[in-house]
């Protein structure tokens, strides 16, 4: 945000002109919780400050002492693709985002490849008309084809570019290491799901007259998979010197991995989702096939160790890998888990599993929180400060929620196409019961307020500013 256009909206604030105030808080900043509310002018905060010095303005809202945070920013979800409607798309993925807090998400191709100039326009025409909250795209997927498309692509604000160790998009070596040499020159990162595929075709031979369990999905993937395939990919970013992003850690082994290349210097981040921090492995044949995703869940002390590292900062951001399907796309696999679709949902349940299972259990800080669900990742994808921060003169993106309601999940809460959730039947402690995109609220108690068009397309700067902070 240029100080000109803060300084432009201080001068509108003390004139008078506030379109939203927001009392009576606990402000989740970057130094703490604090008491006080926000005011808000043409979109932007124009004021943080304690009751007694806020204005009047148009709208005032009594937040009833609770926490204001900014807006969670979903890095990685996959939510529009031309072919794939009937899974998700900018309308509904919207709303779902809407209701779970997040007032940015960044779409990530799906099967339609996302690699030029022309590709991204139509996304963004697409988007600008439907989606409710603001949104960015991942490039993808990385082949030998199109990693020289990376300069343009950053020029044109899609600083993200995805990769694959394995199948359906698998890339070798060779391309991976290009892909992370034109962003070591050009800015934005490689984002790498990282399984070994080597491993995954040996080990899914030891499945064969199995796969009626949903639990064989997860044996047939080994940690190991994981494990080498991170190893080679800091391998190949600590001699190229690009930006690697790990998507989805789930095992012990890969965060031994990533921490120990943040050690030695690697340009490295990571990131987890929402159901490798709520399940575990030995409940994949309860679950049935709805349970499938890649990579799949993990034992138990997996799951325990993703939580300390998110604790500790080796896991840097929180995200969805929203990737859900018609119902009838699970129930294939019901003798067959090899025949379910692999995928969950997720960008509704984000900030409640964090406020659930992390801040009410002791396994998570608010400090934490802010910085893994909003900072991090508008730093890591180039939105700071105008994104992930209650600060004057960024966008006015935040949730109100309140930390001690319960809630029991149904499929009927749920705004995806899909209409169905992973998480039916758990109740949860923590709810997001506001959210306002740009100061304007989209969502409030169950009900999504804003009409289609109200988000818009947020351009990545190419630098990354979580390293050396």
């Amino acid at each position: 945000m240029s100080s000109s256009l803060t300084s432009k909206h201080r001068k509108l604030a003390d004139r008078g002109r506030v379109d939203l105030v927001v009392k009576n808080a606990r402000l989740l900043l970057e130094s703490g919780l604090v008491r006080g509310g926000i005011g808000v002018t043409n979109g932007l905060f124009s004021i943080i400050a304690s009751d007694e010095h806020l204005p009047d303005a148009e709208t005032v809202i009594d937040a009833d002492n609770k926490i204001l945070m900014p807006g969670l920013i979903d890095a990685h979800a996959h939510i529009d693709d031309p072919t794939m409607q009937s899974h998700e798309s900018f309308s509904s993925g919207s709303r779902a985002a809407a209701g779970g807090g997040v007032t940015t998400f960044i779409d990530m191709p799906l099967t339609n490849q996302v690699d030029t100039i022309k590709a991204v326009e139509e996304k963004i025409e697409v988007g600008e008309s439907k989606s409710i909250v603001d949104f960015a795209f991942y490039a993808g997927m990385m082949n030998a084809q199109n990693f020289s498309n990376i300069p343009s692509l950053v020029e044109k604000g899609v600083a993200a570019f995805k990769a694959f160790t394995c199948e359906p998009y698998e890339a070798n070596t060779g391309v991976i290491t290009k892909c992370l040499s034109e962003v070591s020159e050009v800015g934005g990162h490689v984002t790498i799901h990282s399984e070994d595929q080597g491993i995954l075709d040996e080990f899914k031979k030891e499945m064969e007259g199995e796969w009626d369990a949903p639990i064989s999905h997860s044996l047939a993937r080994p940690n190991i998979a994981e494990q080498l395939a991170i190893r080679q990919n800091m391998s190949i970013a600590s001699q190229t010197g690009g930006h690697l992003h790990i998507a989805h850690v789930t095992t012990r082994e890969g965060i031994t991995e990533i921490e120990r290349g943040k050690l030695r210097g690697v340009m490295v981040t990571t990131e987890v989702c929402p159901h490798h921090l709520a399940f575990f492995r030995d409940e994949m044949n309860r679950l049935g096939p709805k349970s499938k995703m890649n990579p799949p869940l993990r034992s138990k002390e997996d799951r325990a160790a993703l939580w300390s590292a998110l604790l500790r900062g080796m896991i840097d951001i929180t995200v969805s890998d929203h990737a859900p399907c018609p119902i009838e796309k699970k129930d294939a696999g019901r003798d067959d888990i090899r025949e379910a679709w692999s995928g969950v949902d997720g960008i509704q349940m984000i900030l409640r599993v964090l406020l659930s299972e992390g801040i009410n259990k002791g396994r998570l800080s608010f400090p934490r929180l802010l910085r893994v669900s909003s900072r991090n990742p508008a730093r890591i994808f180039g939105l700071y400060p105008k994104k992930g921060v209650i600060r004057i003169g960024s966008d006015a993106d935040f949730v109100i929620i309140d930390h001690t309601k319960e809630e029991k999940i149904a499929p009927d809460m749920m705004f995806s196409k899909c209409e169905w959730t992973l998480y039916d039947g758990m109740t949860m402690k923590g709810t997001p019961q506001m959210t306002f995109v740009r100061g304007l609220k989209v969502y409030e108690d169950g009900k999504i307020l804003a009409k289609p068009g109200h988000g818009k397309f947020q351009a990545m700067g190419s630098g990354n500013k979580l390293f050396g902070d």
